[in-house]
């Protein structure tokens, strides 16, 4: 028995695998606590009609999100029991999730107010970079695996993991703080204003 396993209840339990689990899916389990914490501030009784309306608006957003990232897990372990996943097409799974959520969002999700528009408008941005990401590794460990250039680790690896975790994390603090954090909102409106006084 190693360092990291331990007996718990008759049954040996390995440490590293379960650290492994959560460290895997920390963001489902954070946009878990941001769903859990919307929807609190959505049972605040003395809060007025419109503010109650709007909290259920980014509780809704909170919903769709977890969701979205909690499939990935019974999908990963699909793809690992059944061998699903080729080598040609690691990240497809993720590519299609993403790209699903953002559907579900654009076109079955009504808002109207200005926190959840907020909220909409920093995950499909957030989404969409996160779906580039997916594509252009997937191409990149195309052209690997077809001997089109060497099989190594280089600098876009790194870009793709600090990318991928950028904007799961600004997701996560959007929908928690409700905030303009990377100013993407004012870029959109003031674009918005210079094509309508053009």
């Amino acid at each position: 028995m190693n360092n990291y396993s331990t007996m718990y209840f008759g049954s040996l339990m390995n440490w590293d695998l379960i650290t492994n689990f959560l460290s895997m899916h920390l963001v489902s389990w954070l946009l878990f606590l941001v769903m859990l914490a919307n929807y609190v501030r959505t049972s605040n009784i003395h809060a007025s009609f419109s503010v109650r309306a709007e909290r259920k608006e980014v509780l809704s957003l909170s919903i769709v999100m977890c969701f979205s990232y909690a499939l990935m897990i019974p999908i990963e372990l699909l793809v690992g029991l059944f061998e699903i996943s080729s080598r040609y097409f690691p990240y497809t799974f993720f590519l299609f999730l993403d790209i699903l959520t953002i559907l579900l969002i654009c076109f079955l999700i009504k808002l109207q107010s200005n926190k959840a528009l907020l909220c909409k408008r920093y995950i499909v941005f957030c989404l969409s970079c996160n779906s580039i990401l997916f594509l252009s590794l997937q191409i990149d460990l195309l052209l690997m695996y077809n001997n089109f250039k060497p099989f190594k680790a280089w600098w876009f690896w790194d870009v793709f993991t600090i990318g991928i975790n950028f904007f799961d994390a600004v997701m996560i603090l959007v929908l928690l703080i409700h905030k303009d954090l990377l100013m993407v909102n004012r870029l959109l409106l003031h674009r918005k204003k210079s094509k309508a006084v053009l």
